[in-house]
């Protein structure tokens, strides 16, 4: 393999760190979203006010959408500070994750693909606009995506290694699933089974499965879940948050999911935009793998890998019934690398140029938004009207704004009741009403006045 000169890799080593901190800088600068963020806040505070750190609440309704390992993250920082309680923990449970999921993908590109390789698609990788945004939003996806990745680096450098795996390797393994699996869900085991399994049987070496000791890693498996489901039924409501768990949020979202319901092409449709701006030569690159699938046994490890991390995980949540562009996110170190190699093996003379040019792109469009990120907290986030309530000792109501829920820890209430329009005349002069702008033309004739707005949501005050 190429050896790089030092300068190079002190130069991306400088980057490296250069750029993960100012992704904690900004990470101060965000405020929360009203629907999924301030919901985790929510869930959070009941955790640490209840002590019920296996059963999840929110408000008075049993939350098993979610495994708990994230929220017991959670409720950790939360106790630490209530005031850096957000940054902190877009920090720990997203820039960190994503930031040991590029390592581990560095350490498979330098093993099979050169360092030199590895370290442009690693800047690429982490500075790919869409990637840049999750890494800054109060989800588990980067969490879980940090142990599929650690999962895959474990199998792939013993695969290449020839070695036998080590006792103290497979613990790892398996644990690194069943810790996944209590982050997010079935994910952190679909994606990695499926990876090997179709690496392994396109590869003709299936018989490698056995050094991977199945076996013990269904006992650690059916240990880190047994003895949660067991924990969780011990607790009070315990029996029926395992049954909607299992049912509900899991055969449910498989089958017929109660929200995010999207067409089989859904991703399809979507990545070409996720993905930019590699999309053209990603887009090339999986046709050209495509067309040379029967050859598989020949082509270079790297290719190998990155099909198989990418199209028949691709294929399984296709299938799913529920769908969002982040539940992508694993797949995405697969992703660049294959839309790299594509420009790599196109255009070999002067793939450096075309890589770095990818690079300054990414890089410019995460300039702009730090710049617009200002101005989009002062005119499309609640943290106005946060800043508003908080200060006001009035009654808060909200009319066709259910999430408006969320601020409720956050404005120091008990609760914020959400009311129709029939209920606003008979407010109490003085009560304020939370409301969003494409709503508030239906309150306009009643007794209200404007005491905040901004682009996206309205504080109107009841007046007589």
């Amino acid at each position: 393999m190429k050896k790089l000169e030092s300068v190079f890799k002190e130069k991306y080593k400088i980057f490296f760190i250069g750029y993960f901190a100012l992704i904690i800088g900004i990470a101060f600068l965000r405020f929360p979203d009203i629907r999924n963020e301030l919901k985790y806040f929510v869930i959070t505070d009941q955790m640490l006010e209840n002590n019920r750190f296996l059963v999840l609440k929110y408000f008075n309704e049993l939350y098993p959408d979610k495994p708990p390992v994230y929220f017991w993250l959670l409720s950790f920082l939360r106790s630490i500070s209530k005031e850096n309680f957000y940054p902190l923990a877009l920090i720990c449970g997203g820039v960190i994750p994503a930031g040991i999921s590029a390592f581990f993908s560095f350490k498979i590109l330098k093993k099979l693909w050169g360092e030199e390789m590895a370290y442009l698609s690693t800047s690429v990788l982490i500075t790919l606009p869409y990637l840049f945004g999750v890494s800054l939003v109060l989800r588990m996806d980067y969490l879980m995506m940090m142990f599929i990745v650690i999962t895959l680096y474990i199998f792939f450098d013993s695969y290449y290694n020839k070695e036998v795996i080590s006792d103290k390797q497979i613990i790892i393994f398996y644990f690194s699933i069943g810790s996944g699996i209590l982050v997010k869900g079935g994910g952190a085991f679909a994606i990695p089974m499926i990876t090997i399994l179709t690496f392994l049987f396109l590869d003709k070496n299936l018989k490698f499965l056995k050094k991977l000791r199945p076996f013990l890693g269904l006992i650690i498996l059916m240990a880190i879940l047994g003895g949660w489901f067991f924990a969780l039924s011990l607790n009070e409501d315990g029996k029926e948050y395992v049954k909607l768990l299992l049912g509900q949020e899991t055969l449910g979202r498989m089958v017929k999911a109660k929200a995010h319901t999207k067409p089989i092409y859904y991703y399809i449709r979507q990545l070409p935009l996720t993905t930019l701006p590699l999309a053209p030569f990603f887009i090339m690159g999986i046709y050209s793998l495509l067309k040379k699938i029967k050859s598989f046994k020949t082509w270079k490890s790297i290719d190998k890998i990155s099909f198989c991390w990418f199209v028949p995980n691709l294929v399984f949540f296709s299938f799913l019934s529920g769908k969002l562009e982040i539940y992508m996110l694993p797949l995405y170190p697969a992703i660049v690398i294959i839309s790299l190699r594509f420009v790599e093996k196109t255009w070999s003379g002067t793939k450096e140029k075309i890589l770095k040019k990818i690079l300054y792109i990414n890089l410019s469009v995460i300039f702009i938004l730090l710049l617009a990120l200002p101005y989009y907290n002062k005119n499309y986030t609640l943290k106005p009207v946060v800043d508003f309530l908080v200060e006001s000792n009035d009654r808060v109501f909200s009319y066709r704004f259910v999430d408006a829920k969320n601020i409720t820890y956050e404005i120091k209430r008990d609760f914020i009741e959400e009311i129709p329009l029939d209920r606003v005349e008979k407010l109490s002069e003085g009560d304020l009403i939370v409301v969003k702008n494409k709503y508030r033309a239906e309150l306009e004739r009643l007794k209200v006045e404007e005491v905040y707005t901004n682009k996206e949501y309205s504080i109107l005050i009841k007046i007589n």
